[in-house]
Protein backbone atom coordinates (compact mmCIF):
# COMPACT_ATOMS: atom_id res chain seq x y z
CA UNK A 1 0.00 0.00 0.00
CA UNK A 2 1.02 3.60 -0.48
CA UNK A 3 2.96 6.09 1.75
CA UNK A 4 4.68 4.40 4.70
CA UNK A 5 5.06 7.40 6.48
CA UNK A 6 3.71 10.73 6.88
CA UNK A 7 5.93 13.75 7.77
CA UNK A 8 3.48 15.52 9.59
CA UNK A 9 3.36 12.48 11.85
CA UNK A 10 7.17 12.50 12.78
CA UNK A 11 7.07 15.99 13.54
CA UNK A 12 3.63 15.00 15.94
CA UNK A 13 6.51 13.02 17.55
CA UNK A 14 8.80 15.13 17.90
CA UNK A 15 5.97 18.45 19.71
CA UNK A 16 3.11 16.12 20.36
CA UNK A 17 3.77 12.36 21.82
CA UNK A 18 0.35 12.54 23.53
CA UNK A 19 -1.41 12.60 19.70
CA UNK A 20 0.14 9.08 18.50
CA UNK A 21 -3.60 7.92 19.20
CA UNK A 22 -4.05 9.80 15.42
CA UNK A 23 -1.95 8.25 13.68
CA UNK A 24 -2.40 5.02 11.60
CA UNK A 25 -0.99 1.64 12.47
CA UNK A 26 1.60 1.95 9.44
CA UNK A 27 3.00 4.70 10.62
CA UNK A 28 3.46 3.84 14.80
CA UNK A 29 5.12 0.95 13.59
CA UNK A 30 7.50 2.60 11.41
CA UNK A 31 8.24 5.47 14.07
CA UNK A 32 8.92 2.68 16.59
CA UNK A 33 11.37 0.92 14.27
CA UNK A 34 13.01 4.25 13.08
CA UNK A 35 13.44 5.27 17.66
CA UNK A 36 11.52 7.90 16.83
CA UNK A 37 8.69 6.82 19.20
CA UNK A 38 8.49 4.56 21.56
CA UNK A 39 6.06 1.11 22.12
CA UNK A 40 5.11 3.09 25.57
CA UNK A 41 4.58 6.46 23.80
CA UNK A 42 2.21 4.52 21.70
CA UNK A 43 0.66 3.09 24.12
CA UNK A 44 0.64 5.54 26.97
CA UNK A 45 -1.09 7.73 23.92
CA UNK A 46 -3.86 5.28 23.50
CA UNK A 47 -4.65 4.74 27.53
CA UNK A 48 -4.96 8.54 27.56
CA UNK A 49 -7.75 8.42 24.54
CA UNK A 50 -9.21 5.46 26.05
CA UNK A 51 -9.33 7.48 29.38
CA UNK A 52 -11.25 10.46 27.89
CA UNK A 53 -13.79 8.81 25.95
CA UNK A 54 -14.29 4.92 27.10
CA UNK A 55 -16.33 5.79 30.07
CA UNK A 56 -18.98 7.41 27.66
CA UNK A 57 -18.44 5.56 24.43
CA UNK A 58 -17.56 1.67 26.82
CA UNK A 59 -16.18 -0.03 23.78
CA UNK A 60 -13.26 -1.69 25.77
CA UNK A 61 -14.61 -3.65 28.71
CA UNK A 62 -11.30 -4.75 29.95
CA UNK A 63 -7.85 -3.88 29.71
CA UNK A 64 -4.95 -4.98 31.55
CA UNK A 65 -2.93 -2.39 31.46
CA UNK A 66 0.14 -3.77 33.55
CA UNK A 67 0.71 -6.61 31.19
CA UNK A 68 0.22 -4.59 28.11
CA UNK A 69 3.27 -1.78 29.77
CA UNK A 70 5.47 -4.83 30.67
CA UNK A 71 4.92 -5.78 26.80
CA UNK A 72 5.57 -1.95 25.43
CA UNK A 73 8.74 -1.91 27.44
CA UNK A 74 10.03 -5.06 26.12
CA UNK A 75 9.34 -4.08 22.45
CA UNK A 76 11.22 -1.26 23.59
CA UNK A 77 14.79 -2.88 24.79
CA UNK A 78 13.94 -5.14 21.41
CA UNK A 79 14.42 -2.24 19.32
CA UNK A 80 17.76 -0.76 21.35
CA UNK A 81 19.12 -4.20 21.25
CA UNK A 82 18.16 -3.96 17.46
CA UNK A 83 16.54 -7.61 17.41
CA UNK A 84 14.45 -8.29 14.13
CA UNK A 85 11.02 -6.74 14.78
CA UNK A 86 7.95 -8.05 13.82
CA UNK A 87 4.96 -5.89 11.43
CA UNK A 88 3.13 -4.78 14.29
CA UNK A 89 6.00 -4.19 16.75
CA UNK A 90 4.84 -2.30 19.53
CA UNK A 91 1.35 -1.07 18.08
CA UNK A 92 -1.36 -0.98 20.27
CA UNK A 93 -4.73 -3.24 19.28
CA UNK A 94 -7.32 -4.51 20.41
CA UNK A 95 -8.92 -7.83 20.82
CA UNK A 96 -12.40 -8.87 20.48
CA UNK A 97 -13.74 -10.47 23.58
CA UNK A 98 -15.09 -13.58 21.70
CA UNK A 99 -11.21 -14.93 21.38
CA UNK A 100 -9.01 -16.10 24.13
CA UNK A 101 -5.54 -14.39 25.38
CA UNK A 102 -4.32 -16.68 27.94
CA UNK A 103 -4.94 -15.77 31.40
CA UNK A 104 -8.11 -13.61 30.76
CA UNK A 105 -12.12 -14.32 30.86
CA UNK A 106 -13.43 -15.14 27.42
CA UNK A 107 -16.79 -13.77 28.08
CA UNK A 108 -18.27 -13.09 24.53
CA UNK A 109 -20.67 -10.94 26.51
CA UNK A 110 -22.48 -13.71 28.84
CA UNK A 111 -22.22 -13.81 32.56
CA UNK A 112 -21.82 -17.00 32.45
CA UNK A 113 -18.49 -17.15 31.27
CA UNK A 114 -17.05 -14.42 33.28
CA UNK A 115 -15.01 -16.78 34.83
CA UNK A 116 -14.01 -18.92 31.53
CA UNK A 117 -10.64 -17.87 32.10
CA UNK A 118 -8.61 -19.16 28.62
CA UNK A 119 -5.81 -21.43 28.84
CA UNK A 120 -4.02 -20.36 25.50
CA UNK A 121 -4.33 -17.97 22.70
CA UNK A 122 -6.38 -18.27 20.16
CA UNK A 123 -4.63 -18.64 17.09
CA UNK A 124 -5.60 -15.02 15.45
CA UNK A 125 -4.39 -13.70 19.08
CA UNK A 126 -0.86 -15.84 19.03
CA UNK A 127 -0.34 -14.28 14.95
CA UNK A 128 -1.04 -10.64 16.39
CA UNK A 129 1.58 -11.33 19.35
CA UNK A 130 4.63 -12.49 17.24
CA UNK A 131 3.73 -10.07 14.73
CA UNK A 132 4.70 -7.66 17.84
CA UNK A 133 1.23 -5.95 18.84
CA UNK A 134 0.37 -4.43 22.29
CA UNK A 135 -3.12 -6.03 23.78
CA UNK A 136 -4.51 -2.35 24.64
CA UNK A 137 -7.76 -4.08 25.55
CA UNK A 138 -10.73 -6.34 25.27
CA UNK A 139 -13.68 -4.88 22.83
CA UNK A 140 -17.60 -5.54 23.64
CA UNK A 141 -19.80 -7.95 22.13
CA UNK A 142 -23.43 -8.57 22.05
CA UNK A 143 -24.00 -11.89 24.19
CA UNK A 144 -22.87 -14.97 21.86
CA UNK A 145 -21.56 -12.48 19.24
CA UNK A 146 -24.89 -12.70 17.32
CA UNK A 147 -26.74 -9.34 17.29
CA UNK A 148 -26.29 -5.88 15.37
CA UNK A 149 -26.56 -4.82 18.45
CA UNK A 150 -23.56 -4.51 20.66
CA UNK A 151 -24.62 -4.62 24.36
CA UNK A 152 -24.90 -6.90 27.54
CA UNK A 153 -25.80 -7.62 30.64
CA UNK A 154 -22.18 -8.28 31.69
CA UNK A 155 -20.69 -5.49 30.13
CA UNK A 156 -23.30 -2.89 29.21
CA UNK A 157 -23.83 -1.04 25.99
CA UNK A 158 -21.40 0.13 23.24
CA UNK A 159 -22.61 3.58 22.15
CA UNK A 160 -21.63 5.12 18.34
CA UNK A 161 -19.46 7.91 18.85
CA UNK A 162 -21.02 9.56 15.88
CA UNK A 163 -24.80 9.20 17.83
CA UNK A 164 -25.96 7.78 20.88
CA UNK A 165 -29.35 6.93 18.85
CA UNK A 166 -28.09 4.49 16.45
CA UNK A 167 -26.10 1.25 16.48
CA UNK A 168 -22.61 1.11 17.06
CA UNK A 169 -23.05 -2.34 14.72
CA UNK A 170 -22.65 -5.91 16.14
CA UNK A 171 -20.94 -8.18 16.88
CA UNK A 172 -17.70 -5.91 16.51
CA UNK A 173 -18.90 -2.97 17.45
CA UNK A 174 -16.47 -3.04 20.02
CA UNK A 175 -13.97 -3.40 17.62
CA UNK A 176 -15.24 -0.72 15.45
CA UNK A 177 -15.58 1.87 18.12
CA UNK A 178 -12.22 1.68 19.32
CA UNK A 179 -10.88 2.26 15.93
CA UNK A 180 -12.61 5.18 15.33
CA UNK A 181 -12.84 7.00 18.79
CA UNK A 182 -9.10 6.44 18.48
CA UNK A 183 -8.43 4.07 20.92
CA UNK A 184 -6.27 1.84 18.91
CA UNK A 185 -5.37 2.00 14.89
CA UNK A 186 -6.13 -1.38 14.57
CA UNK A 187 -8.90 -4.25 15.82
CA UNK A 188 -9.64 -7.51 15.84
CA UNK A 189 -13.07 -8.68 14.25
CA UNK A 190 -15.36 -11.86 14.17
CA UNK A 191 -17.73 -12.35 11.13
CA UNK A 192 -20.86 -14.94 10.34
CA UNK A 193 -23.32 -12.39 9.08
CA UNK A 194 -21.94 -9.23 8.61
CA UNK A 195 -20.47 -8.77 11.73
CA UNK A 196 -16.89 -6.63 10.72
CA UNK A 197 -18.27 -5.16 8.25
CA UNK A 198 -21.76 -3.39 9.45
CA UNK A 199 -19.98 -2.14 12.51
CA UNK A 200 -17.04 -0.63 9.89
CA UNK A 201 -19.88 0.83 8.04
CA UNK A 202 -21.90 2.75 11.00
CA UNK A 203 -18.46 4.04 13.06
CA UNK A 204 -17.36 5.30 9.52
CA UNK A 205 -14.24 2.90 9.38
CA UNK A 206 -12.92 0.45 7.13
CA UNK A 207 -13.46 -3.61 7.93
CA UNK A 208 -12.41 -6.65 6.32
CA UNK A 209 -14.01 -10.31 6.36
CA UNK A 210 -11.26 -12.77 5.09
CA UNK A 211 -11.86 -15.48 3.19
CA UNK A 212 -12.98 -18.18 6.02
CA UNK A 213 -9.40 -20.03 6.19
CA UNK A 214 -7.58 -17.75 5.33
CA UNK A 215 -7.27 -16.71 9.44
CA UNK A 216 -6.75 -19.27 11.93
CA UNK A 217 -9.66 -19.39 13.93
CA UNK A 218 -8.85 -22.49 16.64
CA UNK A 219 -10.40 -20.80 20.09
CA UNK A 220 -9.03 -23.51 23.39
CA UNK A 221 -12.19 -22.39 24.92
CA UNK A 222 -14.54 -23.26 22.23
CA UNK A 223 -15.89 -26.77 21.85
CA UNK A 224 -17.39 -28.66 18.55
CA UNK A 225 -17.86 -25.81 15.29
CA UNK A 226 -20.92 -26.83 13.52
CA UNK A 227 -20.75 -27.10 10.12
CA UNK A 228 -22.41 -23.83 9.15
CA UNK A 229 -20.14 -21.97 11.44
CA UNK A 230 -16.79 -23.22 10.23
CA UNK A 231 -17.62 -22.22 6.88
CA UNK A 232 -19.34 -19.19 7.01
CA UNK A 233 -17.63 -17.37 10.03
CA UNK A 234 -14.40 -15.13 8.92
CA UNK A 235 -11.86 -13.52 11.19
CA UNK A 236 -10.32 -9.91 9.79
CA UNK A 237 -9.17 -6.62 10.83
CA UNK A 238 -11.22 -2.83 11.13
CA UNK A 239 -8.93 0.13 10.81
CA UNK A 240 -8.94 4.05 9.61
CA UNK A 241 -7.08 3.00 6.48
CA UNK A 242 -6.29 0.20 3.75
CA UNK A 243 -3.02 0.26 4.26
CA UNK A 244 -3.62 -0.41 7.73
CA UNK A 245 -5.94 -3.73 6.81
CA UNK A 246 -3.50 -4.78 4.64
CA UNK A 247 -1.02 -5.13 7.85
CA UNK A 248 -2.87 -6.32 10.11
CA UNK A 249 -4.42 -9.22 6.97
CA UNK A 250 -0.83 -10.12 6.93
CA UNK A 251 -0.31 -10.41 10.28
CA UNK A 252 -3.83 -12.38 11.39
CA UNK A 253 -2.89 -14.83 8.39
CA UNK A 254 0.00 -16.38 9.65
CA UNK A 255 -0.15 -20.54 9.76
CA UNK A 256 -1.60 -22.58 12.66
CA UNK A 257 -1.80 -25.84 12.79
CA UNK A 258 -4.38 -26.34 15.57
CA UNK A 259 -7.12 -24.94 13.07
CA UNK A 260 -8.13 -27.68 10.86
CA UNK A 261 -9.83 -25.18 8.48
CA UNK A 262 -6.26 -23.16 7.86
CA UNK A 263 -5.54 -22.45 4.29
CA UNK A 264 -2.26 -21.99 3.14
CA UNK A 265 -3.44 -19.82 0.16
CA UNK A 266 -1.55 -17.22 -1.65
CA UNK A 267 -1.98 -14.26 -0.13
CA UNK A 268 -0.77 -12.11 -3.60
CA UNK A 269 -1.83 -12.51 -7.07
CA UNK A 270 -0.25 -10.94 -10.25
CA UNK A 271 -3.39 -9.51 -11.30
CA UNK A 272 -4.38 -7.99 -8.16
CA UNK A 273 -4.27 -4.45 -8.73
CA UNK A 274 -5.75 -4.95 -12.35
CA UNK A 275 -8.44 -2.89 -13.19
CA UNK A 276 -10.97 -5.37 -13.62
CA UNK A 277 -14.79 -5.21 -15.07
CA UNK A 278 -16.79 -4.37 -11.92
CA UNK A 279 -20.68 -5.19 -11.28
CA UNK A 280 -22.42 -2.22 -9.74
CA UNK A 281 -25.25 -3.31 -7.54
CA UNK A 282 -27.77 -0.72 -6.67
CA UNK A 283 -30.66 -2.70 -7.46
CA UNK A 284 -31.64 -5.36 -5.72
CA UNK A 285 -35.10 -7.43 -6.76
CA UNK A 286 -37.88 -7.19 -3.91
CA UNK A 287 -35.58 -4.94 -1.50
CA UNK A 288 -36.01 -0.91 -0.85
CA UNK A 289 -32.37 0.73 -1.31
CA UNK A 290 -32.32 4.07 0.60
CA UNK A 291 -31.51 6.94 -1.52
CA UNK A 292 -28.35 8.16 0.22
CA UNK A 293 -26.81 4.35 -0.22
CA UNK A 294 -27.78 4.18 -4.15
CA UNK A 295 -26.41 8.00 -4.57
CA UNK A 296 -23.02 6.63 -2.23
CA UNK A 297 -22.97 3.71 -4.91
CA UNK A 298 -23.04 5.41 -7.69
CA UNK A 299 -20.33 8.38 -6.61
CA UNK A 300 -18.37 5.23 -5.97
CA UNK A 301 -19.17 3.75 -9.31
CA UNK A 302 -17.76 6.78 -10.78
CA UNK A 303 -14.21 6.66 -8.73
CA UNK A 304 -13.60 2.74 -9.93
CA UNK A 305 -14.36 4.17 -13.28
CA UNK A 306 -11.90 7.27 -13.27
CA UNK A 307 -9.04 4.73 -12.21
CA UNK A 308 -9.37 2.29 -14.94
CA UNK A 309 -12.52 -0.24 -14.11
CA UNK A 310 -15.04 -1.41 -16.71
CA UNK A 311 -18.56 -0.75 -14.19
CA UNK A 312 -21.47 -2.28 -14.96
CA UNK A 313 -24.36 -2.40 -13.38
CA UNK A 314 -25.31 -6.20 -12.63
CA UNK A 315 -26.78 -8.06 -9.43
CA UNK A 316 -25.40 -11.49 -8.60
CA UNK A 317 -27.96 -14.08 -8.35
CA UNK A 318 -30.04 -15.29 -5.36
CA UNK A 319 -29.61 -12.55 -3.08
CA UNK A 320 -32.64 -13.10 -1.06
CA UNK A 321 -31.73 -16.99 -1.46
CA UNK A 322 -28.38 -16.28 0.02
CA UNK A 323 -30.37 -15.10 3.68
CA UNK A 324 -32.68 -18.07 3.33
CA UNK A 325 -29.67 -20.99 2.92
CA UNK A 326 -27.96 -18.46 5.82
CA UNK A 327 -31.04 -18.88 8.23
CA UNK A 328 -31.75 -22.58 7.24
CA UNK A 329 -28.32 -23.65 8.28
CA UNK A 330 -26.68 -21.53 10.80
CA UNK A 331 -30.57 -21.06 13.06
CA UNK A 332 -30.44 -24.84 13.05
CA UNK A 333 -27.04 -25.20 14.37
CA UNK A 334 -28.67 -22.08 16.68
CA UNK A 335 -31.38 -24.49 18.02
CA UNK A 336 -28.75 -27.48 18.09
CA UNK A 337 -26.47 -25.44 20.32
CA UNK A 338 -26.40 -21.57 21.38
CA UNK A 339 -30.16 -20.92 22.14
CA UNK A 340 -30.24 -23.09 25.38
CA UNK A 341 -27.49 -20.77 26.25
CA UNK A 342 -29.12 -17.30 25.65
CA UNK A 343 -32.53 -18.91 27.15
CA UNK A 344 -30.36 -19.79 30.53
CA UNK A 345 -29.46 -16.00 30.20
CA UNK A 346 -32.73 -14.89 31.48
CA UNK A 347 -32.08 -11.24 29.79
CA UNK A 348 -34.79 -10.74 27.86
CA UNK A 349 -33.07 -8.06 24.94
CA UNK A 350 -31.05 -10.88 23.74
CA UNK A 351 -33.39 -13.70 24.66
CA UNK A 352 -36.12 -11.51 22.46
CA UNK A 353 -33.34 -10.70 19.70
CA UNK A 354 -32.07 -14.91 19.05
CA UNK A 355 -35.63 -15.99 19.45
CA UNK A 356 -36.73 -13.88 16.29
CA UNK A 357 -33.90 -15.08 14.15
CA UNK A 358 -35.36 -18.35 15.68
CA UNK A 359 -38.82 -18.30 14.71
CA UNK A 360 -38.22 -16.20 11.91
CA UNK A 361 -36.11 -19.11 10.08
CA UNK A 362 -37.86 -22.37 9.09
CA UNK A 363 -37.50 -25.57 11.23
CA UNK A 364 -35.20 -28.29 9.50
CA UNK A 365 -34.65 -31.45 9.89
CA UNK A 366 -32.11 -33.95 8.73
CA UNK A 367 -33.13 -33.97 5.11
CA UNK A 368 -33.53 -29.90 5.37
CA UNK A 369 -30.20 -29.20 6.88
CA UNK A 370 -28.43 -31.57 4.43
CA UNK A 371 -30.43 -29.94 1.59
CA UNK A 372 -29.74 -26.16 2.60
CA UNK A 373 -25.98 -27.29 2.64
CA UNK A 374 -26.66 -28.65 -0.97
CA UNK A 375 -28.55 -25.70 -2.01
CA UNK A 376 -25.74 -23.12 -0.79
CA UNK A 377 -23.03 -25.16 -2.55
CA UNK A 378 -25.44 -24.93 -5.65
CA UNK A 379 -25.44 -20.91 -5.16
CA UNK A 380 -21.94 -20.37 -4.89
CA UNK A 381 -21.22 -22.01 -7.65
CA UNK A 382 -23.17 -20.10 -9.27
CA UNK A 383 -21.82 -17.02 -7.71
CA UNK A 384 -18.27 -18.46 -8.88
CA UNK A 385 -19.61 -18.13 -12.43
CA UNK A 386 -20.51 -14.55 -11.97
CA UNK A 387 -17.58 -13.85 -10.57
CA UNK A 388 -15.71 -15.06 -13.43
CA UNK A 389 -17.38 -12.38 -15.28
CA UNK A 390 -17.34 -9.36 -12.41
CA UNK A 391 -14.33 -10.29 -10.39
CA UNK A 392 -14.73 -7.22 -8.28
CA UNK A 393 -18.58 -6.79 -6.88
CA UNK A 394 -19.42 -3.20 -6.02
CA UNK A 395 -22.61 -3.49 -3.49
CA UNK A 396 -24.34 -1.87 0.09
CA UNK A 397 -22.66 -2.86 3.43
CA UNK A 398 -26.62 -2.59 3.83
CA UNK A 399 -29.30 -1.41 2.14
CA UNK A 400 -30.69 0.98 4.81
CA UNK A 401 -29.10 3.54 6.83
CA UNK A 402 -27.79 2.41 10.35
CA UNK A 403 -30.29 0.87 12.45
CA UNK A 404 -31.78 2.85 15.61
CA UNK A 405 -31.68 0.68 18.79
CA UNK A 406 -33.41 -1.98 19.06
CA UNK A 407 -34.91 -2.83 15.46
CA UNK A 408 -34.47 -6.25 16.06
CA UNK A 409 -36.63 -6.83 19.20
CA UNK A 410 -40.39 -6.00 17.34
CA UNK A 411 -41.99 -8.57 15.62
CA UNK A 412 -41.67 -11.12 13.10
CA UNK A 413 -42.28 -9.32 10.48
CA UNK A 414 -40.02 -6.84 10.98
CA UNK A 415 -37.27 -8.96 12.16
CA UNK A 416 -37.40 -10.51 8.51
CA UNK A 417 -37.31 -7.06 7.00
CA UNK A 418 -34.03 -5.97 9.17
CA UNK A 419 -32.76 -9.52 7.29
CA UNK A 420 -33.40 -8.40 3.41
CA UNK A 421 -32.05 -5.02 4.32
CA UNK A 422 -29.08 -6.92 5.57
CA UNK A 423 -28.94 -9.66 2.42
CA UNK A 424 -25.91 -7.89 0.66
CA UNK A 425 -23.76 -8.81 4.18
CA UNK A 426 -25.51 -12.09 5.40
CA UNK A 427 -25.40 -13.65 1.38
CA UNK A 428 -21.90 -12.97 1.21
CA UNK A 429 -20.72 -14.72 4.69
CA UNK A 430 -23.38 -17.64 3.62
CA UNK A 431 -20.68 -18.14 0.23
CA UNK A 432 -17.77 -18.22 2.27
CA UNK A 433 -16.56 -15.05 0.98
CA UNK A 434 -14.68 -12.18 1.67
CA UNK A 435 -15.78 -8.47 1.82
CA UNK A 436 -14.51 -5.20 2.55
CA UNK A 437 -16.51 -2.52 4.23
CA UNK A 438 -15.21 1.17 2.98
CA UNK A 439 -16.54 4.60 4.26
CA UNK A 440 -17.58 7.10 1.95
CA UNK A 441 -18.78 10.50 3.57
CA UNK A 442 -21.35 11.27 5.60
CA UNK A 443 -25.17 11.56 5.30
CA UNK A 444 -27.31 13.65 8.05
CA UNK A 445 -24.18 13.23 10.23
CA UNK A 446 -24.17 9.48 9.77
CA UNK A 447 -21.23 7.53 8.14
CA UNK A 448 -22.26 6.20 4.36
CA UNK A 449 -20.30 3.40 2.97
CA UNK A 450 -20.21 0.45 0.50
CA UNK A 451 -19.16 -3.13 0.32
CA UNK A 452 -16.42 -4.37 -2.10
CA UNK A 453 -16.69 -8.40 -2.64
CA UNK A 454 -14.00 -10.85 -4.58
CA UNK A 455 -13.51 -14.29 -5.17
CA UNK A 456 -11.69 -16.34 -2.30
CA UNK A 457 -8.66 -15.63 -1.23
CA UNK A 458 -8.71 -12.34 -3.19
CA UNK A 459 -8.37 -9.98 -0.44
CA UNK A 460 -5.44 -8.30 -2.27
CA UNK A 461 -7.82 -6.93 -5.27
CA UNK A 462 -10.54 -5.50 -2.31
CA UNK A 463 -8.22 -3.62 -0.63
CA UNK A 464 -6.08 -2.22 -4.07
CA UNK A 465 -9.88 -0.91 -5.35
CA UNK A 466 -10.19 0.28 -1.66
CA UNK A 467 -7.60 2.41 -1.81
CA UNK A 468 -8.71 3.85 -4.99
CA UNK A 469 -11.71 4.79 -2.93
CA UNK A 470 -10.15 6.19 -0.49
CA UNK A 471 -7.56 8.57 -1.46
CA UNK A 472 -11.09 10.13 -3.11
CA UNK A 473 -13.37 10.20 -0.52
CA UNK A 474 -12.54 12.76 2.50
CA UNK A 475 -14.20 11.07 5.82
CA UNK A 476 -15.07 14.34 8.02
CA UNK A 477 -12.56 14.22 11.18
CA UNK A 478 -14.95 11.91 13.75
CA UNK A 479 -11.74 12.90 16.58
CA UNK A 480 -12.85 16.61 16.86
CA UNK A 481 -16.34 15.44 17.58
CA UNK A 482 -15.87 12.79 20.35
Amino acid sequence: MSNPMNDEYLTAARDLPEQIWRWDAVDVAAHIRLGTISSREALESCFKRTDALNPRLNAIVFADRERALLAANTADSQVSRGEILGPLHGVPVTIKLNVDVVGEATTNGVPAFAERIAPANSSVVSNLLKAGAINVGRTNTPPFSFRWFTENPLHGRTLNPWSDSVTSGGSSGGAAVSVAAGMCPLAHGTDIAGSIRYPAYVNGIAGLRATPGRIPAFHPTTGLRYLGLQTMSAQGPLARSMRDLQLGLAAMAQPDRRDSMWVPAHMCYPDDTCTVRVALVDEIPGVSLDPAIKTSLNDTAHILEAAGYRVERATPPGMIEGVEIWQSIVMTEVRLGMYAGVRAMADETILRAVGNLVAAAPEMDLQGYALAIAQRDELRRKWNEFLIRYPLILMPSACQLPMRWGEDLGSIEEIKRVLVDQSPLITVAALGLPGLSVPTGVVDDLPMGVQLVADSYREQRLLYAGEIIEREVKMPNLHDRV
